[in-house]
Order: C-alpha cells, then sequence, then structure tokens
C-alpha cells in the first residue's frame, strides 16, 4: 500500500487539507494524473460511488483508470489525449468525455475537465488534475429525447402528416417539420418552427379558405373539443394536395390549448378516384363484352379446380339458350357443359382431353357440337389456356365458347364454290388448250397458202393484191401470238413443275442471251445486281423477267440507248406490315427494274397491267397487251406484289416482291 500512502501525502502537500477536504464532498470525481510516469497519483473517494471499484483496486491496476476504459482504439485516444495534456496551459480547460467500464458491467460515461496545476524544471506539463461528472443517465435521458423526435420525425414522414400547436388568441402556431415538409416549405424559413397565425390558409385555394376559416373559429369559440376538415391546398411549389385538418380543443390551467394534425391524403384521394374511375371502366368494358358476346355469338368461362364449379359469361348462357337467372353468379357445375355435347362428339373430346392433360399442354382447342336447351344443333369452338403448378398439377383453366354454326355453314358453301370453281378452271384450260390446238392448225395453213399465193401469183394480183395477202398472212401471225399468249397466262398461276431453289442471276443470264440480237441491236445496257435465290417454278422466273426487260427494251426512247437497272434488296418486318398485299407472316424480297425509256403517265399505273391493256398503238409497238398481265399473275402465284412507277419522258420502275427462301 506503498503508493496509497504516496497519494495521499501528494494530496495533501499539493492541495491542503482545505481543499482535500473539499474533494472529500465533492460529488465529482477528482483525480491528479502524473503526465511523466502516466500513472495516478491521486483520486477521491467518489471512485468506488461512480465506477464501483476501491483505491485499492486501482492500485492493483496499475494506478490507472486505463484498463477500464471503453474504446474503440484505446491507443490512438491514449496519443491523442496525451498530446493535449502536454499542451495544456495553466487557467485553461480541457473538456473531453470518456467512457468506463462499472465493476457491476455497467458503461458510464464521464464529462471531464482538465486543468494543469504543476511543471516540472524543464517547464514541462507535471501534473494534470481532472474533474469527472457522470453524465450517463444525462446522455440516456437525451437519446431518449432525440429518439422520441426522431420517431415522431419518421412518423410524420412515414404517414405523410405534420402536427401543429397553438395557445387561443396567440398570434402564432409551433409547427413540426412534417407540417413544413406536406407545404414545401424549408423548415430554415422558421427556424424555431414558430408561423404566424394564419399562415396556413395562404396555402387553401381561394374557393375554399372562407369557409375553412369560418368554421375553424366557430368550433374554437364554441369549444368543440374536436373536428375535422377535409380541404385542398397548394404547396409552396405550386402542387395540389388533397389533405385532413383534425384539430383537438382543450382547457390546461384555465388556457386554451389547440393541438392538431395535417394529413397528406393525396394518394388515398387519388386511389379512391382511380378505384372509382376503374370501377367505371370495368362496368364499361362489362357492358362492352356482353355486347360483343351477343354480337359476335360467344362465351367465356373459368375454371379453378381447388373449386367444385365453373364460372360462366352471359354469353355462354345466351349460346346454350339457358336463362342466366337460375345460375347464381353465373356458377355451373363441372360436368354441367358434357350435357349438351352431341353424343357423337363426346369419346373424341374426352381423349383430346386426356392428352391435353397428360402432356401439360398449355393450350386447348377443339371444335365439336352441342345440342343447345331448345334442341337446336351447333357447331361449336372451345379454345382455352390452361395453368399447371410446380408439379404439374392443373390450377386453372380460362377460355372461350364460340358459336361456328354460320360460319361452318359458309365454309361449307365455299369449299362447294371453290370445288365447282376449280372444275371450271379446269374446264376453261382444257378448253383454251383444245382452242389453240384446233385453231393453230387453221392459222398455220392461213399463213401457208397466203405465202404460196405472194410467191406464185404475185405478177397476176399485182400490187394491190399482194397488199392484201400481206395483211392476211401479218393478222394470222399475230393471231397466233395471240393465241399463244393467252395459253401462257391461263397457266401462269398454275403448277407445270414442282418449285424449287432458283438462283436468279442465272435466270436473268438466259434471258439476257436469250435478247441478245435485240440487246444488240438497241446497243442497251443491262446492268444485274447481285440476286438472290428464291424456290419457284424456272419457267415462270424465266418469263417474268423476260416480259419485263423486253419491256424496258420495247418502249426506249428514240436515238437513245436503254439502260436497265435490276437490284433487290430484303425488306424489315416493319416494311413487309405496311405493304398489306403481302402476307406478314412470310419474309419478302424487293426487286427493282428500272429503266430510262419513254415512261407513262402516273394515272395508268394500274391499267398497264391489265389484260389486253395497251398505252399505245400496235403500229408504234408489237405485242398483244398480256405481257404485264402475265407478269402480276406470276407474282401474285407465289404471294407477292407487283407494280410500277412512272414518269412520262423519263422512265418506268417495276418493283415485285417475293417471298424469300425457306430455310
Amino acid at each position: 500500500m506503498d503508493n496509497l500512502k504516496m497519494s495521499s501525502s501528494f494530496g495533501l502537500s499539493l492541495i491542503g487539507k482545505k481543499v482535500e477536504s473539499l474533494v472529500k464532498i465533492l460529488p465529482q470525481l477528482i483525480y491528479v494524473l502524473d503526465l511523466e510516469k502516466k500513472t495516478l497519483v491521486f483520486i477521491s473517494d467518489r471512485i468506488t460511488d461512480i465506477l464501483g471499484y476501491s483505491k485499492e483496486e486501482i492500485v492493483e491496476m496499475g494506478n490507472s483508470l486505463g484498463p477500464i476504459m471503453v474504446h474503440t482504439n484505446k491507443a490512438a485516444f491514449a496519443v491523442d489525449i496525451s498530446r493535449q495534456f502536454n499542451e495544456l496551459k495553466f487557467g485553461d480547460n480541457l473538456e473531453f468525455m470518456m467512457a468506463f467500464l462499472h465493476k457491476n458491467g455497467e458503461v458510464r460515461t464521464l464529462k471531464n475537465t482538465a486543468n494543469l496545476i504543476e511543471q516540472n524544471a524543464e517547464g514541462k506539463n507535471h501534473y494534470v488534475m481532472l474533474i469527472a461528472e457522470d453524465i450517463t443517465e444525462q446522455i440516456i435521458r437525451e437519446e431518449i429525447l432525440q429518439f422520441k423526435q426522431q420517431y415522431i420525425q419518421d412518423s410524420e414522414r412515414a404517414f405523410q402528416y405534420g402536427s401543429w400547436e397553438m395557445e387561443a388568441g396567440s398570434d402564432y402556431v409551433s409547427w413540426t417539420d412534417g407540417l413544413f415538409e406536406i407545404l414545401s416549405i424549408p423548415k430554415n424559413r422558421f427556424p424555431d418552427g414558430k408561423v404566424p397565425y394564419g399562415y396556413y390558409l395562404s396555402f387553401v385555394p381561394l374557393e375554399e379558405r372562407e369557409t375553412l376559416e369560418r368554421e375553424v373559429n366557430t368550433n374554437i369559440n364554441e369549444r368543440k373539443p374536436y373536428s375535422e376538415y377535409a380541404h385542398t391546398i397548394i404547396d409552396a411549389v405550386g402542387n395540389t394536395k388533397y389533405v385532413i385538418l383534425r384539430m383537438h380543443l382543450f382547457v390546461s390551467k384555465g388556457t386554451t390549448i389547440i393541438m392538431g394534425t395535417v394529413i397528406d391524403n393525396t394518394l388515398s384521394f387519388t386511389a379512391e378516384k382511380e378505384r372509382n374511375d376503374y370501377m367505371i371502366q370495368l362496368q364499361r368494358q362489362h357492358t362492352q363484352m356482353e355486347e360483343a358476346e351477343s354480337i359476335f355469338k360467344f362465351g367465356s368461362w373459368e375454371c379453378n379446380i381447388n373449386e367444385s364449379y365453373f364460372s360462366w359469361s352471359e354469353g355462354l348462357f345466351k349460346l346454350l339458350e339457358l336463362d342466366s337467372q337460375k345460375y347464381p353468379s353465373g356458377r355451373v357445375g363441372l360436368d354441367f357443359y358434357d350435357n349438351f355435347v352431341h353424343p357423337d362428339d363426346e369419346v373424341r373430346i374426352r381423349e383430346y382431353t386426356r392428352q391435353v392433360l397428360v402432356e401439360k399442354r398449355p393450350f386447348y382447342e377443339i371444335e365439336h357440337r352441342i345440342i343447345d336447351a331448345k334442341g337446336t344443333l351447333k357447331n361449336i369452338l372451345l379454345r382455352a389456356r390452361i395453368q399447371y403448378n410446380e408439379n404439374g398439377r392443373l390450377l386453372r383453366a380460362v377460355g372461350v365458347t364460340a358459336d361456328l354454326t354460320e360460319i361452318e355453314t359458309y365454309r361449307r358453301e365455299l369449299e362447294r364454290q371453290v370445288v365447282a370453281l376449280n372444275r371450271s378452271n379446269q374446264e376453261l384450260e382444257q378448253f383454251a388448250y383444245v382452242a389453240s390446238h384446233d385453231l393453230q392448225e387453221p392459222l398455220r395453213k392461213i399463213k401457208a397458202f397466203g405465202e404460196r399465193l405472194e410467191r406464185k401469183y404475185k405478177e397476176i394480183v399485182g400490187e394491190e393484191g399482194s397488199f392484201f395477202i400481206e395483211r392476211m398472212i401479218n393478222a394470222a401471225q399475230r393471231m397466233n401470238t395471240l393465241i399463244d399468249d393467252l395459253l401462257t397466262y391461263s397457266r401462269a398461276s398454275r403448277g407445270v413443275e414442282t418449285p424449287k431453289k432458283i438462283a436468279l442471276n442465272e435466270v436473268v443470264k438466259q434471258v439476257i442471251d436469250d435478247l441478245e440480237i435485240k440487246i444488240q441491236n438497241e446497243n442497251a445496257k443491262i446492268i444485274v445486281g447481285d440476286l438472290p435465290i428464291v424456290e419457284a417454278q424456272q419457267v415462270q422466273m424465266q418469263q417474268l423477267f423476260q416480259n419485263l426487260i423486253d419491256n424496258a427494251l420495247k418502249f426506249r426512247k428514240p436515238n437513245v440507248s436503254p439502260v436497265v437497272q435490276i437490284s433487290v434488296r430484303k425488306l424489315s418486318k416493319t416494311e413487309i406490315l405496311k405493304l398489306t398485299q403481302l402476307k406478314p407472316t412470310l419474309e419478302y424480297y424487293e426487286f427493282v427494274i428500272s429503266d430510262n425509256g419513254i415512261g407513262f403517265e402516273p394515272k395508268y399505273t394500274e391499267q398497264i397491267f391489265a389484260i389486253f391493256q395497251r398505252l399505245h398503238g400496235r403500229a408504234e409497238y408489237a405485242g398483244t397487251g398480256l405481257g404485264l398481265a402475265i407478269c402480276r399473275k406470276i407474282v401474285e402465284a407465289y404471294q407477292g406484289y407487283i407494280m410500277a412507277k412512272g414518269e412520262e419522258g423519263i422512265g418506268a420502275t417495276f418493283i415485285f416482291y417475293l417471298p424469300t427462301t425457306k430455310s
């Protein structure tokens, strides 16, 4: 216990007996620190009251409070506080917080005030006296208060409300942060939270302000303990909000206190309005659905496997000629629909249903017959979407049942007409073949005898007779060409060979070879791009390109060498959808054949594709008027489309579309 004696004698010599007595009665902990030895040379008896340790236990700790100090980084704190002690001057105070572990395990926070009391011979700080006050309870109370305040702020923010309070007759009202937030007012505009009385009303629209002010004042004057008002505000940034103002009035010690809240009800108000709008829209859609079901003769249904019934729409009851009023909430038993299925279709439907469920198909679609409640036979399309759980068990099915009776009648009539049309087409083709075969022979004879007449009796018939014979031969030749073109046109949409992959560059090369003499005579230039491979018939593709190229060479400008350009590109899906003549499920190439010929007026764009239609006389340009009609028929046979653009004196452009090769 030598250290204790030393500490006691040091304290007596240092501060005197009076001070020592004062130290004993002070509620604060007093201790003196030797900066050179970094140990305590004195500590008051309050150590036991404040931290639970005796002086002997402090001696056992090495005359130091370090072992019981609570800090995340003791070493760094010791270095920093030692520096501050060494820089301390006489008369200065150094305040800092320090946490210690109480003997009972609690953590106590002490507020320390340090004063320099002695320096050594070299003038360096030697002894520092510290007065420590236990502020643990104060900190806890402050933390609780801060927590409550934060809780209120968080609650106001979470539930979008603000509070206010005032004394009756006061010129100011105290607002919480939540009320400033609702009105979008910066809190620093009123640092103390007090705003002038009546300031809130300035945010209420004029059409509501007078009524609200009158009702509030009336309830205050009548000492009404509680009142509530729903109204609109326009906040500081111009947003319209719907709020609920609640007011409580009570008397405390003769003073009337008014407290209340302002709740931002915008979301609820908007949600309620949207819900009402949605219900109106839902009712409108329901009415529209019933009308659609009635017009298009179908009904919808839903089945949850966990429930023992189907939910039917009004349309389905009508389809089966049933009174829906007899079936509450539109519910029917799971086997109810089976009663109307035609007996001959029962097994087929049952087998199809079994396959769908075994294979876990997501869609169900079958056509069958029913006999409705009035005994009428109807053709039905039953279509549904099926849902399964993760184990593959049936959960739910939603579907429609449509009356196809009229459509089925139309379909059968259409099939009958198609059969009749095909028969008629076959008869026409046979007639065309026979007619052409029978007509070709007399034409050949007329031509042959005409040529003989011209050779043998040229001198006898004279110049006029030769003219008539020449006209007769030319007419026979035109008739022969016309018959050939008619045969070609009649066969253009009928396959004479199996479609196969055709390299169009090879097709065009063959066409150019066939037109070689005409191209040379006209000094024409044919520019061909990189053409694709398509699935088609070789003969038809040759006819298509030959007619278009020959057309460009035929209608050339006088004294101008023809230039024909052929190019191609693949259409995008968007471009295909814009061209209603094309099938949206296919992909297409766009072919462009342009020339620098005489062109034509835009008003003739459609006329030039009609059969026997000519824009020029036969004397000017040879032909039967069937070439472009044949082109259209070939392109349309492949679900394509052809059109023309022209400008008189500039040239013509023919654009046609063919499906791409199937991969």
